[in-house]
C-alpha cells in the first residue's frame, strides 16, 4: 500500500495569506518593530488571543515589502491536527512552494511521503532556499497548536541553519518549547510580546477616531480604557462594536468604572444580540467548521442569502478572516468561534449532529475527504461513516490516515463491520499494518458467515481474507500459519490476478525468515512483477530490498548493490514514498561499502541513513551508532569508538524493536566488548540471550556470531569451537550456499579462534582453504575486524607460493593493515570524520585549522614550513572540497563539520 498525503487533502485556505481588513488600524510603531525583528532568523510574536498578532505580521510584512519589493510571504494557518509531523511537513513545504520554485523531488516528498522525515526534508529545503537567494518570510500562524517534539526539533534545526535571506515567523499564544527557544542563547530569536503588541495612548485615540464613529477621547479616559483592557486589541474592537449598536459612551464609561467588560458577555449583550437574525443564524451554523466558503455556508443554512451575509460580516469587521483564495475561504476569530459553538451547543444539544452530517456531505462533494470523515464521526451517523469507508477507506489507508480510519471504525459495532466485505478488509488491513494483528482473526471469523452476501466474487473475497490474515500471522511471527494462509490465497486467486502480489510477498517473507533463500528469491521476483503491474510501489520496494539481501548472501555483491540502489531510483521515478525501504537499502549499501573498505563512501551512506532516522524512534539513532562504531573499529580510533559504544549499547535492552535489525546491533556491540575485554557486560548479556543452536536465517547467523564473540571473550574456547564446527562443517561441501557470505565470515572467525588457542598450523590451513573465496569476493572488513589474530597469519604466509591474484590480494590487505596500525605523530589530530568524508587531507585539515584561528597565508606558511604558494594551493583545494567561495564560508562550514 502506498503511504502518502495527497495534495487533495490539503485545505487551500490554510496556505493563503489572510486579507488585511480595510478598516484595520495601521500602527507604524509595530511595522518598525517587525522589520527590525526580521533581521533575526526567527521572530516570535507571543501573546494571548486577540492581541493582534496576525494583523501585526500582515502590516509588518507589507511594510517590509515596500522596502524590499522582491520579498515573498509564505503563510500556514495551523490547526490542531497539523501537530502530525507528516501533515505539518506537507503544509510547510507547500506554503513555501507557492512563493519560491522548489525542486519537484522536494515538493513531492513534502506533500506525499508519509515516511519523509522533517529534518531530512528541511535539510534539502535549506539547500534550495540558500541557492535561490529569494528574500522570504515564512509565517506559521497559531504555532501554539503544535504539540509534537519532533516538529519542534525540526523547526529549531531549520532556524539554526536558515539562510540570511529567509526569516521564520511564529505567532503563538504561549512561548514555544525549550527545543526552539534555546536559540535565544545563540542570538537567533527576536521576541515581540504582549507588551509590545498592546495599544498605546496615541494608537487607542486613533483607533476610536477611525472605528468608533469619530469619538474623541480624553487622555485620562484612554488611560482608564487601556488599564481595563490592558492594551488588548479585541477588547477595544468589542467596545467599538458595542458603541456602533448602542452609541452611548457615558454608558461605556460606567461599565468601565464597574470593571465589567467580560469579552464573551460583552459580545453577546452589546454586539451579537443586535445583529440581524439571518446573520446570527449563519454565524451559529458555520461555527461547527474550521473554515468555510459559500458552498459550505449554503449547505449548513436554509433560506439565507449567503453572499449578502458574508458581505455584511466583512463590512462590519465582525472577527472574520478572509483568505486570499479564488474560492474565498473564511474563518472566525478563535474567541468568536468558541462563543458561537458554546451558544450553538446550548441551543441545539444533540441536534448539532445534523449540522455535522451536512458538513460531512459538503466536504465530500468538494473532495475534502479528511474533513468529510471528521464531521461524519461528529455526526455519529453510521450510514455516513460506512459510506465513506466503503468508498474511500482504501485511499485513506494508502494516504496513511490510519488514526482517522480507526476513529471511524471505533464508531461502528463489530457486527456492522463484519457484515460488509470492504469494511472488513479496511479494518483488518489497518490492524495488520499499524494496529494489533491479533484483532484480525476474530473479525474475519465474524465476516466469513456473510461471505456469500457480498457483491464481490466469493472466491476472490476469500482470497482477500486469506491474504490479510497471512499478513497478520506474519506480523505476529507465526510463520507456518502465515505460509498456509498465503498459499490458500494463491490457490483462490486467478493466475493473472495482480492481487496475488500481496499473498506472494508475505509468502516470500516467510521463506526468507525460514532460510529458504533460493525459494524466497523466485517468489520475490514474481511478486515484484505483479506489484509493478498493480502499482503497489511499497511492495516493489520491499521486494527489491529483500532480493538485494539474498544476492548479498550469495556474495554477488554487485547485483546486490544494483538492487539496493534501484530502491531509490524506483521511488524517485514513480514519485512515491521510500521511507523505511530507503533506510534498509542504504544499510545494505553501507555494509557492502564497509566490506570493500570504501570508508568514505560508507560514511556518506551512513550520513544519508541518519537523515532518515534522526526523527524516528530512538532505536533507529542507536542502531545508526552501531554502524559508526563498526567504522571506527575499522579505522582504529579507540576514543571515538568508546564514545559510540556507550551510546549504542543501550539498544541491547530493546530487543522487541525492529527485530530484523537488532541482531546486527548485538553483533557489533559484542565484537566491541570482546576486543575491549568488557567481560562483565558480556557475561550479563549471554545469560539473557537464547542460544542459537542451528541458524536458519541471516538474523540467526548474526546473533550466533555475537554469542561466539562472547564465548571467546570469556575464554570458553572449546564451547565456541564446538558450536562453530557443528554449523561450519556441514556447509563446507557447498561453501555455504545460499549463505556463502555467512560461511566465509564464520570461517574467518574459526581461523581467529584456532590462532587464539595456539593452534597456528590449523589456523593457517583453514585460512589457505578459505583464501580463494576471500579473494574472489574481496572480503576485507570481515578480516580487519579480527586483524589481531588473522593478519599475523598473512604476514607469515609465503606469498610466492600463492596464485598471483591471491598473492596480490594479500599484499593489499597487509598494506591496509600497516596503514591502520600506524599511529599519528604525537600531538597531531586526526582529520574529523565530517571533513574526512569530503576528502580533506591531514595537511588541508591543518590549513583549515589555521584559517579558523584567523591566521594569514604568511602565518600559515611559517607555521607549516611551506611556501605561501603551497598554502594557496591547499586553500583552493579546501574551497573546492567544501563547496565554498571564500574564507568566511570555509570557516563557518569548517566549524560546523568539526562539531
Amino acid at each position: 500500500m502506498s503511504e502518502s498525503i495527497s495534495s487533495q487533502y490539503l485545505v487551500p485556505s490554510k496556505l493563503s495569506v489572510p486579507y488585511l481588513p480595510p478598516n484595520a488600524i495601521h500602527r507604524s510603531r509595530l511595522d518598525e518593530e517587525f522589520i527590525r525583528a526580521c533581521q533575526k532568523s526567527l521572530v516570535v510574536l507571543s501573546a494571548p488571543a486577540g492581541f493582534g498578532k496576525t494583523t501585526a505580521v500582515l502590516h509588518g510584512a507589507k511594510a517590509l515589502k515596500e522596502q524590499q519589493p522582491d520579498t515573498r510571504l509564505a503563510w500556514v494557518s495551523l490547526d490542531p491536527e497539523d501537530t502530525d509531523p507528516n501533515l505539518f511537513a506537507a503544509y510547510f513545504i507547500s506554503a513555501i512552494a507557492k512563493q519560491i520554485r522548489l525542486s519537484e523531488q522536494l515538493t513531492h516528498s513534502g506533500v506525499h511521503e508519509k515516511q519523509a522525515q522533517l529534518k531530512s526534508l528541511f535539510g534539502q529545503l535549506l539547500f534550495e532556499l540558500d541557492r535561490s537567494k529569494q528574500p522570504l518570510i515564512i509565517v506559521l500562524d497559531d504555532y501554539h497548536l503544535i504539540d509534537n517534539e519532533e516538529v519542534h526539533q525540526a523547526i529549531a534545526y531549520f532556524t539554526k541553519h536558515i539562510p540570511t535571506s529567509v526569516t521564520l515567523v511564529l505567532t503563538t499564544r504561549s512561548d514555544p518549547p525549550a527545543s526552539i527557544m534555546t536559540l535565544r542563547l545563540q542570538g537567533l530569536v527576536a521576541d515581540i510580546n504582549a507588551e509590545t503588541l498592546g495599544f498605546t495612548i496615541p494608537e487607542t485615540q486613533s483607533f476610536f477616531q477611525h472605528l468608533g464613529g469619530g469619538f474623541q477621547l480624553a487622555e485620562n479616559d484612554v488611560k482608564q480604557l487601556l488599564e481595563h483592557v490592558e492594551g488588548w486589541a479585541v477588547g477595544l474592537q468589542l467596545i467599538v462594536l458595542g458603541l456602533k449598536t448602542k452609541p452611548s459612551f457615558d454608558e461605556l464609561k460606567a461599565r468601565l468604572d464597574q470593571k465589567d467588560l467580560n469579552a464573551i458577555d460583552y459580545f453577546e449583550s452589546e454586539v451579537f444580540d443586535a445583529l440581524p437574525e439571518d446573520v446570527k443564524q449563519f454565524m451559529l451554523s458555520t461555527s461547527i467548521v474550521k473554515r468555510f466558503n459559500v458552498d459550505i455556508g449554503e449547505a449548513l443554512t436554509q433560506n439565507i442569502n449567503v453572499h449578502e451575509v458574508l458581505e455584511f460580516l466583512q463590512r462590519q469587521n465582525l472577527f472574520i478572516v478572509q483568505f486570499n483564495e479564488p474560492q474565498q475561504w473564511f474563518r472566525y476569530h478563535h474567541l468568536l468561534r468558541e462563543f458561537l459553538q458554546h451558544k450553538l451547543n446550548t441551543a441545539l444539544g444533540d441536534d448539532v449532529k445534523a449540522l455535522h452530517f451536512k458538513a460531512s456531505n459538503a466536504f465530500l462533494t468538494m473532495g475534502y475527504i479528511v474533513g468529510a470523515v471528521d464531521h461524519a464521526i461528529r455526526s455519529q451517523d453510521q450510514d455516513q461513516i460506512v459510506s465513506i469507508l466503503v468508498n474511500y477507506g482504501d485511499d485513506l489507508i494508502h494516504k496513511a490516515h490510519y488514526e482517522l480510519v480507526k476513529s471511524c471504525l471505533v464508531a461502528l459495532p463489530d457486527s456492522v463491520i463484519a457484515s460488509n466485505s470492504q469494511l472488513t478488509l479496511v479494518y483488518c488491513w489497518v490492524e495488520a499494518i499499524s494496529g494489533d494483528p491479533k484483532r484480525v482473526q476474530p473479525m474475519l471469523d465474524m465476516a466469513v458467515s456473510h461471505i456469500h452476501d457480498q457483491s464481490m466474487d466469493a472466491e476472490i473475497l476469500k482470497a482477500e481474507y486469506e491474504t490479510v490474515q497471512s499478513q497478520a500471522f506474519y506480523g505476529l511471527g507465526l510463520y507456518r500459519q502465515a505460509e498456509e494462509s498465503a498459499k490458500a490465497a494463491l490457490e483462490l486467486f486467478p493466475d493473472k490476478n495482480t492481487r496475488r502480489q500481496s499473498a506472494l510477498l508475505t509468502y516470500a517473507n516467510v521463506k526468507f525468515e525460514q532460510g529458504e533463500l533460493d525459494r524466497a528469491l523466485s517468489i520475490y521476483e514474481e511478486s515484484e512483477v505483479l506489484s509493478r503491474q498493480e502499482g503497489n510501489h511499497d511492495a516493489v520496494l520491499w521486494s527489491l530490498n529483500q532480493q538485494a539481501q539474498i544476492w548479498k548472501q550469495r556474495c554477488d555483491f554487485s547485483h546486490a548493490l544494483q538492487l539496493a540502489k534501484e530502491v531509490q531510483e524506483y521511488a524517485a521515478a514513480h514519485n512515491v514514498s521510500s521511507g523505511y525501504n530507503a533506510c534498509f537499502s542504504l544499510y545494505c549499501q553501507a555494509e557492502l561499502a564497509l566490506e570493500a573498505y570504501h570508508l568514505r563512501e560508507a560514511r556518506l551512506i551512513i550520513n544519508d541513513v541518519n537523515s532518515y532516522v534522526q526523527n524516528w524512534d530512538e532505536f533507529w539513532q542507536q542502531h545508526s551508532y552501531g554502524w559508526l562504531l563498526k567504522m571506527e573499529m575499522l579505522k582504529g580510533k579507540p576514543t571515538v569508538a568508546r564514545e559510540l559504544s556507550a551510546k549504542h549499547e543501550r539498544i541491547l535492552a530493546r530487543e522487541d524493536v525492529a527485530e530484523h535489525l537488532i541482531s546486527y546491533s548485538m553483533e557489533v556491540q559484542l565484537m566491541y566488548w570482546w576486543q575491549n575485554e568488557e567481560t562483565k557486560k558480556i557475561e550479563t548479556w549471554l545469560k539473557t540471550s537464547p542460544v542459537i543452536k542451528k541458524p536458519v536465517s541471516a538474523r540467526d547467523y548474526s546473533m550466533m556470531r555475537a554469542q561466539l564473540y562472547g564465548h571467546i571473550a570469556c575464554h570458553r574456547y572449546e564451547e565456541a569451537l564446538q558450536r562453530i564446527e557443528q554449523i561450519y562443517e556441514p556447509l563446507r561441501e557447498y561453501e555455504g550456499r545460499p549463505f556463502q557470505f555467512e560461511f566465509i565470515r564464520l570461517g574467518i572467525l574459526l581461523v581467529a579462534l584456532l590462532n587464539i588457542q595456539g593452534r597456528k598450523e590449523d589456523a593457517e590451513n583453514e585460512l589457505l582453504l578459505l583464501l580463494p573465496l576471500i579473494q574472489q569476493n574481496s572480503i576485507v572488513a570481515s578480516i580487519l575486524y579480527l586483524r589481531n589474530w588473522i593478519m599475523p597469519l598473512f604476514e607469515d604466509m609465503a606469498l610466492e607460493t600463492l596464485p598471483e591474484d591471491q598473492s596480490k590480494f594479500v599484499e593489499q590487505l597487509l598494506i591496509l593493515y600497516k596503514q591502520r596500525n600506524t599511529s599519528s605523530r604525537r600531538g597531531e589530530e586526526e582529520v574529523p570524520d565530517g571533513l574526512l568524508a569530503l576528502g580533506i587531507s591531514k595537511k588541508e585539515w591543518r590549513v583549515l585549522q589555521y584559517i579558523i584561528d584567523g591566521k594569514s597565508n604568511d602565518d600559515i606558511a611559517n607555521a607549516m614550513f611551506i611556501a605561501v604558494s603551497t598554502v594557496k594551493t591547499h586553500i583552493n583545494n579546501l574551497y573546492k572540497k567544501l563547496s565554498v567561495a571564500n574564507r568566511k564560508e570555509a570557516i563557518a562550514l569548517g566549524k560546523e563539520l568539526v562539531t
